[in-house]
């Protein structure tokens, strides 16, 4: 009798017979100094066969099984006695008092009603515990396990891949399709061609299969030697990793990393980068200058290089925000505001409306809790309403978490107008550890300590790791908002983003317009009456192609912004656009104080001095030159194309030419 033999056993008869020498077969491979074996069979009861005749066999078969005169007690007899066959192989250096529900074990696990035979490495599982969590918890091992192995210079590898729900649920391990049950071909069978391991399982195999870290599934062919080689290499990669990676070493290590990942996903993932240098340098930076300059889009195509290097920078704006969208979980984009603060961006307690057993603070809604051995089907009839409370995720967190749990991408978070929030209130104690060197695997990692922990008994702080990074825009023109403090200048890099009259080329039409000599005119005396922060971005100008487009975009951009710069001093604007009372060109129309007294009240000055009037310095008044921009048209724009260009013209050259008549 063989291992393979006891594995393909259907009866406990054929189990307990076949088990002496199947051990026999594991010590010479896992020798008894070094390693104890645990073979266990599982058969199916009563409570099993129900469970799945009633609920887990798909309605298909069920119905064509009874169509064909075949009941439950058939389906039984084609099952056989045992359920699974579970083989724990465990290092005697890593649990000197063994128990079966603590740590990791080299593992086999064989289902004999789906010819199901698999090899790997496995933790335990519990029967409170859900198997997708048991699977997300498996596969954060699996790559502590590997990368553990490729850095100790071993040359060990770790066979297997990772468990996935097709492992547990469909027929992820079923190498060849089965395509009878009791005799009836599936192929027959309405929406059906083979059969899955929901067919013939229960719970328990479920979380079993859920709580491999490194799972090899085998054909149904397989034989005696492949399976025995298979455990060879299985041993020394066990060994390897007991001997040399964390947190394989010890059940002390081991237990505490696995307990995190069943709550806290995130959090584990950090603990064991902690433990790690990286090569990771963090991106923190803010690109500011003027408006119209660019730098939203500068944010947003360094954010695609970071999250995608294949991503081709020279290709347009369209195409780095087209894969900025197309990234979606790794990168994300978010405006401050001066609402925004630390409770919508890292955590709070929220409240919800909802059904009763959502009411409990830290209830993500996901995957309903197994109860029992057995996937009983019932539908829940909560009366809705109740009020309930929840642990609010923001941006920040959740992203800083999904890049704790796959460092091997990158994440990036854009800011938006950064400068418009209160960047201390939003961030908090998250400011500290934004620099590079305060990361997971740099020199001086922090930790910040979380109001509202997944796992408050294990672990309440967060890392930020180094595959997450934080661009940032600033409007160097808005002095409505504070400075940005110098806490957050030290550990942001500044990137100038200045106008760049050169990527500007000429408005075609009557009168060309060179937009770059405009723009170079138009800047030179913003800087020279306000400052370089408030001189205006080619952005303004890049859709234009004609001069129609850029006086449309003077009238409706360039001149509302002028009238906030230069707000109260309307005659320095004047200057900037080379306007002049009695100019042949003029962009603006100048409104006298004394004809606008006389055009408002309709009354005598005089008259207006014996009520009370007494005459008081009266700012400059303008508008729109109509020849310009005649916003009352039944379609807006200028009454004199012509006129409009050599308006524009005039900024940056002398126009010579006689101004046109009234009649244009």
């Amino acid at each position: 009798m063989s291992l393979l033999d006891l594995l393909q056993s259907r009866t406990l008869t054929e189990f307990e017979s076949r088990k002496a020498s199947a051990r026999k077969q594991l010590e010479s491979i896992f020798p008894n100094s070094l390693w104890g074996v645990d073979l266990e069979c599982s058969e199916y009861t009563d409570d099993n066969i129900n469970n799945l005749w009633n609920n887990e066999l798909r309605k298909p078969i069920r119905h064509r099984l009874e169509s064909s005169g075949l009941s439950k007690a058939d389906y039984e007899t084609w099952l056989g006695d045992i359920h699974f066959i579970n083989i724990g192989i465990y290092r005697k250096s890593v649990f000197p008092a063994h128990k079966s529900n603590i740590g990791w074990r080299i593992a086999v696990l064989a289902i004999p009603a789906a010819h199901v035979v698999a090899t790997g490495i496995a933790s335990h599982y519990q029967g409170g515990q859900r198997h997708a969590q048991l699977g997300l918890a498996s596969n954060l091992l699996f790559d502590a396990a590997q990368d553990g192995l490729a850095a100790s210079g071993t040359g060990t590898t770790l066979p297997g891949r990772k468990v996935n729900a097709d492992d547990w649920d469909r027929d992820g391990l079923i190498e060849k399709p089965i395509l009878d049950i009791a005799g009836v071909d599936l192929s027959t069978v309405p929406g059906v061609d083979h059969l899955i391991l929901k067919d013939v399982r229960t719970t328990t195999a479920k979380k079993i299969i859920a709580s491999y870290i490194t799972i090899e599934p085998h054909a149904a062919g397989l034989t005696e030697p492949s399976l025995l080689d298979s455990l060879r290499q299985l041993e020394k990669s066990g060994s390897a990793l007991a001997s040399g990676v964390y947190p394989f070493r010890s059940t002390d290590e081991f237990e505490p990393v696995r307990s995190l990942a069943l709550q806290d996903l995130a959090a584990a993932s950090l603990r064991l980068q902690l433990r790690r240098k990286s090569s990771t340098r963090s991106a923190v930076r803010i690109y500011h200058g003027p408006p119209g300059t660019g730098k939203t889009l500068a944010a947003v195509r360094e954010a695609v290089k970071l999250a995608d290097p294949a991503f081709n920078e020279k290709e347009g704006p369209e195409a780095a925000f087209a894969r900025f969208n197309e990234l979606g979980g790794q990168v994300a984009f978010i405006t401050f505001h001066p609402a925004l603060q630390y409770e919508d961006v890292i955590e709070s307690i929220r409240p919800i409306v909802g059904r009763a057993d959502e009411a409990s603070i830290g209830g993500d809604s996901g995957e309903q809790e197994d109860s029992g051995d057995d996937d009983v089907g019932q539908d829940e009839t909560e009366a809705e309403g109740n009020l309930a409370y929840r642990i609010h995720e923001g941006l920040f967190l959740r992203m800083i978490r999904k890049a704790a749990q796959d460092p091997n991408k990158e994440f990036v978070i854009v800011i938006d107008e950064i400068n418009r929030g209160d960047v201390s209130r939003i961030l908090g104690p998250l400011l500290s550890a934004l620099e590079a060197d305060k990361r997971v695997g740099a020199e001086f990692p922090i930790g910040v300590e979380l109001q509202y922990p997944r796992a408050e008994q294990l672990e309440s702080r967060l890392y930020l790791p180094p595959n997450i990074h934080f661009l940032g825009t600033m409007n160097s023109a808005d002095r409505n908002i504070a400075l940005v403090d110098h806490a957050l200048r030290r550990r942001f890099d500044f990137i100038g983003c200045p106008p760049e009259p050169a990527l500007l080329g000429s408005a075609t039409g009557t009168e060309p317009i060179d937009m770059s000599r405009l723009l170079d005119t138009l800047n030179a005396r913003i800087e020279h009456l306000l400052d370089a922060d408030h001189c205006i971005g080619h952005g303004y100008f890049m859709g234009c192609k004609t001069s129609a487009d850029l006086i449309e975009v003077f009238a409706r951009k360039i001149v509302p912004l002028l009238i906030e710069y230069f707000y109260g001093n309307a005659g320095l604007m004047l200057l900037v656009l080379g306007d002049a009372p009695g100019g042949p060109y003029n962009i603006l129309q100048v409104i006298e104080p004394e004809a606008s007294f006389d055009k408002v009240f309709n009354i005598d000055r005089d008259i207006a001095s014996k009520l009370g009037y007494r005459a008081h310095e009266v700012a400059l008044g303008f508008r729109l030159e109509p020849r310009f921009w005649d916003q009352n048209r039944a379609i807006p724009g200028p009454q004199d194309e012509a006129y409009a260009a050599r308006a524009i013209r005039k900024i940056y050259e002398a126009v010579a030419v006689a101004p046109p008549s009234e009649n244009g």
